[in-house]
């Protein structure tokens, strides 16, 4: 394989790019384009471009384009010490694979910008004139995308990379948008001296879309119901939190009680764990539920408000909420991604999915009237449109051909429960042919995250021989 893609993956994974955090990153990639001194632009979103010409003899082909993103989710394990705001990644090698110590290791998608910047600094390979896009933010709001100028842009050719299993070829992709619920607050004073915290952990988590179909628990559902089972007159709730990222199915969550007797407590908590043990022995065998001691708190939630708490996380919709049987995909999904305790109220946000924006706004608008019912104000942020599967692909049509011939097999085309950027490009230009590939990553979007080296080397090999073929 070309060195030189682990070499700029390397070098990205020195500076931290969570989302919003892209700027030295983005300046990163500007520095090189510049370095090799081709044509290079950068956008008040710290979104870039990159334009390459045409090698010999392909002067006359269309241009293509390359895509890619250059945010990460940065997601880590509780006992790690990590800051994603200053810190590096540290790639670990591991025979055939690539993963970090502990958290995300950002090949999603940096494995798409180093495959990018090492076919620019590559004068063997032969092209049409290149168009390569990096884009932000878009594990978070895709307002990157929504934002980039693509009066500039002159192919109607795009290869996404920004898939994760080799020899699936993405081809349409779920809309989206994230809602949060902030539920007003009102505080009393703890009424008794008993303090404790109340932990879930040892979950499996996840991607919200690509994995929202495995059964996985949800640490901040199951911590619902614990909290409904143990919050009344003798038991008050007074800071909940659980979660990293909206679009991650949450691996952990935690709540601090006042409570009056704690052989109560620990008898209803333990019905609730053998309960939560016994329906995620698959998929989730390694849940822990704990309860300790913990300093006070000056202040508890009322009543009312731990019950509004409550009563919305469980009647707000999670998981796979409506199938596409033709396709045997999930159509329509809610990942409730994170809870947070705030000075005057308690936050729940949301990954929301579909395939059909007038099933997306539907359950929005479920979202908005659960948040009412119980003194909660819905917004939301991030709304992409979906990337509908076009019958008719010449590009799609060009790459099957050329992975037949070098791999001797037929790839999949697949429409996915997820979100890519293409919806957003396919709106601004709406005559642009595009795909999605990538090499084998597993588990994105959680600490154990790994990509595979052997199937980048063949992805970069099969990349360069399309871009040969484009003449």
């Amino acid at each position: 394989m070309d060195n030189k893609i682990l070499y700029y993956f390397e070098q990205l994974n020195k500076i931290p790019r969570g989302s919003g955090n892209e700027k030295a990153v983005s300046d990163h990639t500007v520095d090189f384009a510049r370095s090799l001194g081709l044509d290079v632009t950068q956008d008040k979103n710290n979104n870039v471009i990159i334009k390459k010409a045409a090698t010999e003899g392909y002067e006359n082909a269309a241009p293509v384009i390359i895509q890619g993103h250059l945010d990460m989710v940065c997601v880590k394990n509780p006992d790690v010490e990590h800051d994603f705001e200053k810190d590096p990644i540290n790639v670990i090698y591991d025979g055939d694979t690539m993963r970090a110590e502990g958290t995300t290791l950002g090949a999603d998608d940096g494995i798409a910008v180093a495959m990018a910047m090492a076919l620019l600094s590559d004068d063997t390979a032969k092209h049409p004139a290149l168009e390569v896009i990096f884009t932000t933010e878009e594990e978070t709001t895709m307002s990157g995308a929504s934002a980039l100028d693509t009066s500039q842009i002159k192919g109607r050719r795009l290869i996404n990379i920004d898939s994760e299993v080799e020899g699936v070829f993405t081809a349409g992709c779920a809309g989206g948008r994230k809602p949060s619920v902030r539920i007003a607050a009102e505080y009393i004073v703890p009424p008794y001296d008993n303090f404790g915290i109340i932990t879930v952990s040892g979950l499996f988590g996840g991607h919200s879309g690509l994995d929202i179909n495995k059964g996985r628990a949800n640490a901040n559902v199951i911590m619902e119901q614990i909290l409904e089972n143990i919050i009344g007159k003798d038991c008050y709730l007074c800071n909940v939190s659980g979660g990293a990222k909206e679009n991650s199915i949450p691996r952990e969550s935690s709540a601090v009680i006042c409570f009056d007797n704690i052989d109560t407590v620990n008898e209803k908590i333990s019905s609730v764990n053998d309960h939560i043990k016994k329906e995620y022995a698959l998929t989730d065998p390694d849940i822990e539920i704990n309860f300790v001691a913990t300093d006070r708190y000056d202040k508890a939630f009322s009543r009312e408000t731990a019950y509004n708490f409550i009563n919305a996380v469980k009647e707000i919709p999670n998981g796979v909420i409506a199938m596409d049987t033709e396709l045997d995909m999930v159509k329509t999904s809610n990942n409730i991604g994170i809870v947070s305790t705030f000075e005057n109220e308690i936050g729940i946000f949301c990954a929301l999915r579909s395939a059909v924006t007038a099933e997306k706004l539907a359950v929005y608008n479920k979202i908005e009237s659960i948040g009412s019912k119980y003194k909660g104000k819905t917004t939301y942020r991030g709304d992409y449109p979906a990337w509908e599967y076009r019958k008719l692909s010449p590009l799609r049509d060009m790459l099957v051909g050329v992975y037949k011939d070098m791999f001797d097999k037929e790839p999949v085309i697949e429409i996915i429960h997820a979100g890519l950027e293409c919806g957003i490009i396919s709106e601004k230009i709406p005559d642009m042919d595009m795909i999605s590939i990538g090499p084998n990553l597993y588990d994105i979007h959680t600490p154990e995250e790994r990509a595979s080296i052997s199937s980048i080397e063949r992805m970069w090999h099969f990349l360069l021989e399309v871009l040969k073929q484009m003449k």
